[in-house]
């Protein structure tokens, strides 16, 4: 195996490998293969903005997880995106539950198109004024769908919630979660069957709530109930069966997992996958839908739509 060496401000000597490199966000996109050595060989600077593959730019939030990885690979959680990418169609209503600085709620705007609706909730205070930049800088582009942001979290009533923001702690703002006491900052609680209207039907609903999601689910269970959501992506660090799937499943819902290959994402029924590996320190999602040859079928090309932007 080829190794790069390349000498940083500290003296250290950090290794590029070609397996590294290799990956489908690079092999797909050459030209982020340069920007990534190129951000190896120069001093670390402020985070800035990052342009995505499907045309939009991004400001990040330096220092935190999500925005390394968009710095570095020009996107984040590759098989998530994928799956988002395939399963959202144009005129549709979507959600970004838990946006952090807006990744999904971007190409949200851009599948859902100019006659799209897409709601992004963050509560983190920091990370939802990057996010509302983000937001409103991407309103004003044309062929986008139009986005409100909430800064709020969705839980399982109206009211006010603790969020854990890690002070002191661990400085990742992606990191923050809904705790039941202790330290914190008091944020607002919405419910989402209250806060949106009977009957809103739902595309594609993303949720990234940091182990909050079953709280999530119970706030949405008219909706669910009644299929108003046809497609739920979300994180569950826990293994199959974790108290998420089971509310969608009794739900109606079909849950499935997915594997990472060079080929393109692999779904799998999740019921086989209790602890779904990745190639890196990401929790897996799943998606729980009530089209399952829908998704089985937008999902079976081979390839990565989402890092050509179309």
């Amino acid at each position: 195996m080829w190794i790069i060496h390349f000498q940083d401000r500290a003296n250290l000597a950090p290794m590029i490998t070609l397996r590294a490199l290799g990956k489908p966000q690079y092999l797909f996109r050459p030209s982020q293969i340069l920007r990534r050595l190129l951000q190896e060989i120069s001093p670390r600077t402020a985070a800035g903005d990052v342009r995505l593959p499907w045309g939009l730019r991004i400001s990040l939030d330096q220092g935190d997880t999500v925005s390394e990885a968009i710095r570095h690979q020009g996107m984040y959680d590759l098989v998530t995106t994928e799956v988002l990418w395939r399963l959202t169609s144009r005129g549709e209503h979507t959600v970004d539950v838990g946006a952090n600085i807006g990744y999904v709620t971007s190409l949200f705007a851009v599948r859902t198109g100019p006659t799209g609706q897409v709601f992004a909730f963050e509560p983190h205070p920091k990370t939802y004024l990057v996010l509302q930049r983000n937001a409103t800088r991407w309103s004003a582009q044309p062929g986008c769908g139009r986005i409100t942001s909430v800064q709020a979290a969705l839980s399982d009533s109206d009211g006010t919630a603790v969020l854990d923001t890690l002070e002191g702690r661990d400085s990742n703002a992606s990191h923050a979660r809904i705790s039941s006491g202790g330290p914190g900052v008091q944020v607002q609680a919405l419910q989402f069957d209250s806060h949106f209207a009977a009957k809103n039907v739902f595309g594609v609903v993303k949720v990234d709530a940091e182990g909050h999601e079953a709280a999530i689910f119970a706030g949405m269970a008219k909706h669910l109930r009644f299929g108003w959501i046809r497609d739920i992506v979300y994180e569950e660090n826990e293994g199959y069966p974790a108290a998420s799937h089971k509310v969608l499943e009794s739900a109606g819902y079909a849950v499935f997992a997915f594997q990472e290959q060079l080929s393109g994402p692999r779904m799998l029924a999740a019921t086989g996958n209790p602890r779904v590996k990745r190639p890196y320190d990401i929790a897996p999602s799943y998606l729980a839908t009530r089209d399952p040859d829908r998704a089985r079928h937008l999902l079976s090309r081979k390839g990565w739509q989402s890092l050509q932007g179309r």
